[in-house]
């Protein structure tokens, strides 16, 4: 991208033009939007995906080999389900969910949550729960909306007045940009620190809000892409209207900061459809007989986008929010092979400021995808970058056979601990 001078008078008049263009978008979005309730429900009852799964998953021992739910053989790995769960309960037990998914069959390794629902008022299995904030994980939309719809470039830059943990109505739509490279962020570094005000201006300035729409609807936000042998709730999006909102609030939207619930189920596909480059396999979390998987699954984004994501996902771990967390002891041998996106923001159900890890693993041929959702309390002890890390590394453990340290240094499971 190039960093040419526009004029005063052509950047003042620029955002009418560009919400006026958006208009056309949002009412093809908000007629593509999701069905009624009623509808939703119809399709569920008679699709696979209608089993509704329980609030709490039953124990299985480690040596499980076929650990069932309701009399049905399961995906799940009891071997790295426990280890999780002791990890969350050693850490204090706070509102959290995880789920560990292979990219490759769908098949659901783990899905752990700490602090029983019921206590902090959900109805389902924390993993499933849609009241967590997307935060920045809606950064991703926005990065696989520039690179498939925009064709941006994972090095393209923009100049940063303003900084960029805030998007603050003034400062940071400036009439011209800077030619200076110091003042630059490419879109990759402002992907790894989660740069707001990058994201805001890259939304407003060369985007556009109709093609963020309509990523997030690729991305399973208003749609029934979401395939699966369980009942997944619909993630929530209230769209801004760009007929009465400011470009302060279309910023802010792209950044992060919109009202976009998610569910850990549901940012765990999301990455499992850029782990395999553009293609939507289904979850499941029951055994499917090998002669009923399914040859040929539909494709939600472009193959070339999923690649272009791919390729900026590793500046988080590397050098941007979640290098802290595979800095330390035998996480760093995880560091070089892992990529994916940090969330954080206030929520209003639960109550709390929320922590999110969404990624793959390993980045150069993905075999799981991983998301984590962690809320904060007044005494932390982990977010939810160390319990993803975790998690990679238990399933990098289970990989490695008998003699893998996870095996010989476990932890015994902690009798009488609430679930």
């Amino acid at each position: 991208m190039s960093n040419s001078p526009i004029s005063c008078r052509s950047w003042l008049s620029f955002p009418l033009l560009w919400l006026a263009s958006c208009l056309a978008c949002n009412q093809s979005s908000a007629q593509k939007a999701a069905a009624p309730e009623g509808v939703r429900q119809e399709s569920a009852a008679l699709a696979p995906s209608a089993f509704i799964l329980p609030t709490e998953f039953p124990e299985w021992a480690d040596t499980d080999a076929a650990p069932q739910m309701g009399g049905r053989p399961v995906t799940i790995v009891p071997e790295i389900q426990n280890r999780l769960e002791r990890f969350v309960r050693n850490g204090g037990n706070p509102i959290a969910a995880l789920v560990v998914a292979n990219v490759k069959t769908g098949e659901i390794l783990a899905m752990v949550q700490g602090q029983t629902p019921g206590r902090w008022g959900s109805e389902t299995h924390s993993a499933l729960h849609v009241g967590f904030p997307t935060a920045s994980l809606f950064k991703t939309v926005v990065a696989a909306a520039g690179f498939e719809i925009v064709q941006l470039d994972a090095e393209d830059s923009l100049s940063m007045f303003g900084g960029c943990a805030h998007v603050n109505p003034r400062g940071i739509w400036p009439p011209m940009e800077s030619n200076r490279p110091n003042q630059g962020l490419s879109l990759k570094r402002a992907y790894g620190h989660s740069c707001n005000g990058f994201f805001a201006k890259l939304a407003v300035n060369r985007i556009g809000l109709g093609p963020i729409l309509t990523m997030a609807r690729k991305l399973g936000w208003g749609n029934q892409t979401l395939a699966s042998d369980f009942f997944v709730p619909q993630s929530p999006l209230r769209e801004p209207n760009p007929s009465s909102s400011s470009i302060n609030t279309i910023g802010k939207f792209a950044a992060g900061f919109g009202s976009v619930g998610l569910s850990a189920v549901h940012a765990a596909w999301q990455y499992m459809v850029i782990a395999n480059d553009g293609i939507a396999v289904p979850l499941h979390i029951f055994k499917v007989p090998d002669d009923k998987v399914a040859a040929n699954n539909p494709r939600a984004i472009e193959a070339q986008t999923a690649i272009s994501l791919k390729g900026i996902m590793d500046a988080t771990v590397m050098s941007g929010t979640a290098s802290s967390a595979f800095s330390r002891g035998r996480l760093r041998v995880l560091r070089t092979e892992v990529g994916g996106k940090t969330g954080t923001l206030n929520g209003n159900h639960p109550q709390g400021l929320t922590t999110w890890f969404a990624g793959i693993y390993p980045l150069d041929d993905p075999e799981i995808a991983v998301a984590s959702v962690v809320m904060l309390e007044s005494l932390w002890k982990f977010k939810a970058t160390n319990l993803a890390a975790e998690a990679i590394m238990a399933y990098h453990d289970y990989k490695a056979g008998p003699q893998s340290a996870m095996r010989t240094a476990r932890k015994p499971l902690t009798e009488g601990a609430t679930r």
